[in-house]
């Protein structure tokens, strides 16, 4: 596959698809110290989704480039995300990892990008809102009936968590000095308030469900050209497909982005 012109790969893993024969299959792929950090997982679960997890890595990225899912090298960098540190001569690839209960999703792009994915069928707390949601997020968060608030409160989170993770900055930035809008039925509206020094049009943003209980924000930085987002379901080494998602939000509807939240 081809990592070119802003192009954006969705790769979807559902855990309780993972057959048991293929776990020694991927534990081989494994470098020591990735095995080493698995096993200091407590339980069995977070072991599995730590193994699965990091085989869809190393297998996708062999995807877009010569190099053995084996002998791919990760080092974190000052915000704990992951980084290549050996990339082939001439690859411009970025990626990002999220999981939520049996999900996992990997995002890969030629540019910044950040994915985040959330169970929305789990309780969530909206009482602590000062601290997650700029002003206007919270009124109108508040405004809503409960059901319709509960999933508001995952789609402002979402969105803040794939943001943040192509910026390439965790939660360093004040999570009140950006803030999502929804215009219209489909758009999305992102704008900033200092100390942040950014500009809405600089990044793409899409919300989807690939199924009823979980919701995805992705973000990617544009390019002159923005390739297509796609959306794959796969088990690693095993099988994929082209998952057909209906993109239920999108920074390229509505009326162009504003300033301030």
């Amino acid at each position: 596959m081809e990592a070119a012109a802003g192009r954006i790969d969705l790769w979807c893993t559902f855990l309780g698809e993972v057959e048991a024969a293929l776990l020694p299959r991927y534990r081989a792929l494994l470098c020591a110290p990735e095995l080493e950090r698995m096993e200091r997982f407590h339980f069995a679960p977070d072991r599995h989704r730590d193994l699965v997890a990091r085989a869809l890595v190393r297998t996708v990225l062999s995807r877009y480039a010569p190099l053995p899912p084996s002998q791919w090298r990760f080092s974190a960098d000052a915000s704990g995300r992951p980084r290549i540190v050996n990339p082939p001569a001439g690859l411009e690839l970025d990626f990002n990892l999220s999981h939520s209960a049996e999900m996992v999703v990997l995002a890969v792009s030629d540019r910044a990008v950040g994915v985040d994915v959330e169970h929305i069928a789990r309780d969530s707390d909206i009482d602590r809102l000062d601290r997650c949601f700029s002003a206007t997020e919270r009124a109108g968060l508040l405004a809503l009936a409960p059901p319709g608030r509960r999933r508001r409160f995952f789609e402002l989170w979402t969105l803040k968590e794939s943001y943040l993770k192509a910026r390439g900055v965790g939660l360093r930035l004040p999570l009140d000095a950006f803030a999502f809008g929804f215009p219209g039925e489909r758009g999305l509206r992102l704008s900033f308030a200092p100390p942040i020094e950014d500009c809405p049009r600089r990044w793409r943003l899409r919300q989807f469900t690939p199924r009823p209980d979980y919701l995805v924000s992705v973000c990617g930085e544009r390019s002159e050209r923005p390739g297509p987002i796609s959306v794959y379901e796969l088990v690693p080494l095993a099988w994929q497909r082209v998952l057909e998602v209906d993109f239920l939000r999108s920074s390229d509807e509505g009326p162009p982005p504003g300033h301030g939240p």
